[in-house]
């Protein structure tokens, strides 16, 4: 079975429709010039469809986010450094509590992370005494090959989120070492 014998398939058909009802309208007089510029759309369509299908098409996200925040967990920065990523939403999964043992789920008080990419970063910490309660600490720039610890103040009981920007241009990454 060869990898165009469904878009010819789809082709065929398409035009097969377009030649049996384009005659029933008397304003519709299909060319040579028309069937074909049918013809390239409904290919382009179907390799477009092809092509999502095959990879995926599912956005930026290709991976399950895990539901607690766990020790070797990745977090990457866009390359633009005018934009900070949350790494609890897109890599890290809930920040707040480490289960990382069976049964137990302490809250989180403080993450070592360590950068494990090529560019500088910068991470924040963003905790708070309650829900809905949030604070964003001063970022803290991180060098590649650097780790650095991200702590709760003795007024904050909640670790909420992470989040990762670069310093220049390129894409960051951090990886979770320690979760206390």
């Amino acid at each position: 079975m060869s990898v165009f014998s469904r878009p010819g398939r789809k082709l065929r058909q398409a035009v097969a429709m377009f030649q049996r009802y384009g005659g029933k309208f008397s304003h519709v007089q299909p060319s040579g010039r028309s069937l074909a510029g049918v013809a390239a759309a409904a290919l382009s369509a179907v390799a477009l469809g092809v092509i999502v299908a095959h990879f995926g098409g599912g956005g930026v996200q290709r991976y399950q986010v895990p539901d607690f925040i766990e020790e070797g967990a990745v977090c990457k920065s866009l390359s633009d450094p005018q934009y900070e990523v949350s790494c609890g939403t897109t890599a890290f999964g809930d920040v707040r509590f480490d289960c990382s043992e069976l049964g137990k789920c302490p809250t989180t008080t403080a993450v070592t992370l360590r950068n494990v990419g090529r560019v500088p970063v910068t991470l924040a910490m963003v905790g708070g005494r309650r829900e809905g309660d949030r604070q964003i600490s001063p970022a803290v720039p991180v060098a590649p090959e650097q780790a650095v610890t991200l702590r709760l103040n003795y007024e904050e009981k909640y670790f909420f989120d992470i989040l990762v920007r670069s310093v220049k241009t390129g894409v960051g990454v951090v990886k979770v070492v320690a979760i206390d």
